[in-house]
Parts: structure tokens; sequence; C-alpha cells
């Protein structure tokens, strides 16, 4: 089907569901509808609204990972200023991963206005993410930004920063003389069928697009949002990477300075797991902004809107650098938010460390495992029938057998980029145990004492072996070295 420019504002069709609209007639039931649109994924043919869906809908579950993250954050020192500050960081990030998610249900036009003013809110925590990242070296400040460590400045920097983001975002869109000049437009596209015309509906001031459909007849009813940018809107697509990079660099140097001096060792690894966090993010998010540069390079833009124009040999490259960049919002968000989670929370909530390993450690297994799906469900589609069925069976029989060798595996690298931390209070029962065990023999006795010492601690009975568990098996590593 050629590509169409029509726009027609405010047109949709279909039925009301809550107050929006289903994009067209003749999808049927929901379930049954996402469902063929995940086991149809093909990247050469440019049918991946299955896998838009798929990242909208983890999207969802990072926001509120990162939401629960910042709420732990918030409970265990809601006074202290870096506790706050980070809250409010990774509430930002939680709002950026969710960079698509008028696309997890198909929506008819009427959902344009929303979107316009969830775009605001984007580029908002965009820019603030990028203050933020920036101002991390005001609670671990390298020799030479020791004057960001002024009270004056660190305390007030979690209110202060969303302040003036929100003036220089109005002020923005003022200058512009509308969000659509400021962030670019807003788009939706619908392919009803394989013998009628795209029909692109657009919110007012949008430029004219260029759009068409996957021409496959099995992939026809369907729609999605597409949204435009502007100068101001690529500036702060691409610019928090660059800013993760500078902050990372600032943080090992603070990491360094809290090291060689006498009593930082607390400081010192808290620093270095942001430097971590940040140089991860950096890393990921960088080689996926590149993509985007290439993208913008050859295409002239970077979205789904017309994909039938792009030459069928590039498409498969075309997506696989979109999808990327896509992916890359959620693995670093959430990589982010472990890591500086882990620095602020370790040494005030029992046993958070061990909880923040185990979670990572089983994301990055339910990653892998995913990635290597879609990779096998790309080898076999046209092969034979249902690659993406087939590719799950392929995939996950040997993952499931193999799964405790390939977690192992993944947790000693999480364990090397979150070391073993513990509480004043957990540190107070190994100190204890130690104690008793000098001589290799625990007691009744002994053992009653230390009983006592853990519940005037408020350490149960569970964290209590595990102390244990980890002194015998530490002290056994000591004496073979």
């Amino acid at each position: 089907m050629a590509p169409s420019n029509s726009t027609h504002a405010g047109k949709f069709l279909g039925t009301q569901v809550n107050g929006f609209s289903m994009a067209l007639e003749g999808m049927g039931p929901i379930i049954p509808y996402y469902w063929n649109k995940m086991v149809s994924i093909d990247f050469q043919t440019g049918d991946t609204l299955g896998l838009t869906y798929i990242i909208c809908f983890l999207s969802i579950l990072t926001l509120v990972a990162l939401c629960l993250l910042a709420a732990l954050i918030i409970k265990a020192r809601s006074h202290a200023p870096e506790n706050r500050f980070m809250a409010i960081l990774l509430l930002a990030e939680g709002y950026r991963v969710m960079a698509s998610w008028y696309n997890t249900y198909p929506f008819g036009a009427n959902m344009l206005p929303v979107m316009e003013q969830y775009r605001v809110g984007w580029y908002f925590c965009s820019l603030l993410c990028l203050f933020m990242y920036l101002s991390t070296v005001s609670f671990y400040p390298p020799k030479r930004l020791e004057f960001m460590a002024n009270k004056n400045i660190r305390n007030n920097l979690w209110w202060a920063l969303p302040v003036l983001t929100a003036v220089l975002i109005g002020a923005l869109v003022a200058s512009s003389g509308s969000v659509v000049e400021a962030f670019g437009g807003n788009y939706h596209i619908e392919c009803r069928s394989i013998d009628e015309e795209v029909i692109l509906t657009a919110t007012p001031g949008s430029p004219p697009i260029e759009a068409g459909c996957v021409e496959t007849e099995e992939t026809f009813p369907y729609s999605w949002f597409v949204p435009g940018s502007s100068d101001a809107g690529k500036f702060l697509l691409l610019a928090p990477p660059l800013s993760a990079i500078l902050a990372a660099f600032m943080m090992r140097s603070a990491w360094h300075r809290f090291d060689e001096e006498d009593g930082m060792e607390h400081k010192a690894n808290e620093a270095r797991s942001l430097f971590i966090g940040f140089a991860g993010k950096a890393t990921i998010k960088g080689i996926m902004v590149m993509s985007i540069v290439y993208l913008t390079a050859r295409f002239g833009d970077f979205n789904l809107a017309d994909l039938a124009s792009i030459d069928g040999d590039l498409l498969p490259i075309y997506l696989y650098c979109l999808y990327g960049f896509m992916f890359s919002i959620l693995l670093t968000g959430m990589f982010e938010g472990f890591m500086f989670s882990y620095a602020i929370l370790k040494n005030d909530i029992l046993g958070i460390d061990e909880q923040l390993r185990r979670s990572m450690s089983w994301g990055a297994f339910l990653f892998f495992g995913a990635v290597v799906i879609l990779i096998v469900a790309e080898l076999l589609e046209g092969v034979i029938p249902y690659g993406g069925i087939t590719s799950a069976l392929v995939v996950g029989v040997p993952l499931t057998v193999m799964r405790k060798p390939i977690y192992n595996t993944i947790n000693l690298i999480v364990v090397v980029l979150m070391p073993e931390a513990f509480t004043k209070d957990e540190l107070s029962y190994i100190e204890a145990f130690s104690t008793v065990m000098d001589d290799g023999v625990l007691t009744e006795n002994e053992r009653k004492l230390l009983a006592l010492q853990a519940k005037n601690l408020g350490l149960d009975e569970g964290r209590v072996e595990y102390l244990e568990a980890w002194y015998l098996e530490s002290s056994g590593s000591s004496e073979e070295e």
C-alpha cells in the first residue's frame, strides 16, 4: 500500500471503552488480539506491533518497581536530603521508562491530547534527570567540587531542581508558542485493511509526516501512536546519557577520594555504587544513542510512522536500532534503580542488599531468556509455522533445566556489583558471633547470649542464620588463603 500523508484532525473510528475508543472495529476481544500480535512478530516485514506491546507492558512493571524502590528510600530516612533526592530521581526515571505507554492498548485518536500532555511530563523528567545526575556531586563531592557539599545547596536540591526544571520547560513551551512547536507533533495511525488507505490523525499544528501500513494481510486491522520530535526534543532525548557519562567520571573521582580517607569507607562504597549505576547507563544507553544518531542520519527521523517507505533490506536494521533503544530505556532504568537503591539503603534496612541482589539476578535471568527467545523466533520466522511459540519451547525448556547454573553465574556478577553490606545492628551481631567463635566451639550458654543479642538488635531467626553462615564462610575462605 502506498504511504499517505493525509491528516484528519480528531477523527477516530470504533467503540468506546471506559471513555476512550478502540482504534478500529473488527479487532475482536483484546486478549486474543494481543496474543496474535505477539506471536507474529517479524522484523523482515515490519510486523513488530506485538513487540511494542511487550515493551509497553514491561515499562509498566518497571515503573512499579522504581516507585517501590523510591518508597523504600523515603521510608528508610525521610528526613535525609540524599534520600529525598534519590527518591525524586527514581520517580523521574520511572516516568521516563513509560515513554510509549499510550501504545499499551489500541486507543483511538481521541487519546492524542492526553499523549501530548504526557510528553511534556516526559521531557520535564528528562531535563530533571540531567540536572540530578550532575548534582549527585553535592552528596559525594570530588576534591575540586567540595563547594557543592554546602548544606544550603545539598539540603535543597531535592525540591529546587524540579522547580527549576518546571520553569525552564514552561519557558520553552511559552517561547515556542505551543507544546507541538516545543517538542514535536503527535500522530495516530490506523490501518483498517489492506485495501484501504492509512488514516493519519494529528494534533493541531503537527508537521505533516508520511505514514504507511505493513503490506501483510494477516496483520490488519491495527493502529498505533507516533510521537514527533523537535530540535529541543531530540536534545532532551539524547542529553541524559551524555550527562550520565560525566556523572560517572565524577563519582569515580569521589569514590577514590573517600577510599583514601580514614573512616570514609561507607561514603566510598556509596560513591562506587553510583559510579557503577551511571557507568552502566552511559555504556548501554550510549551505544543505543549512537544507533539513533545513525537512524537520524540515514532516514531523517526515527519512528514507526512509515515502515512501507523503508527499503526491505534496511528495514530489519532500522527496527533493531529502534527497539534496541526502547529496550535500553527499561534496562538502564532498572539497573540504575537497583544500584542507587543499594547505595542508599544497604546500611539502613536489614537484608536489603540480599533482596536487591536476588531481584536483580532474577531480572537479568528473565531478560536474558526473553532476548534469546526473540532472537530464536526471528531465526525461525518463515522456516516453520508459529516461530514465536516454537522458539519459546526451544529456548524455554533448556533455560528451565539449566536455570540454576545460569542464575548462579549471573548472581556471581551481581555480587561483584553489589557486595555484601550490613547495617550497624547486623555488624554488632557479627562482632559478637566472631568473639564467641574464637575457639571454634559454640556452647549452649553462648548460644543463649547470642539469641538475646539478636532479640535486642531486632534480628529474626532467618537473618541470624544468614549472618552466621556468611561469617563462617568468610572465615573459612580466609583460612584457605
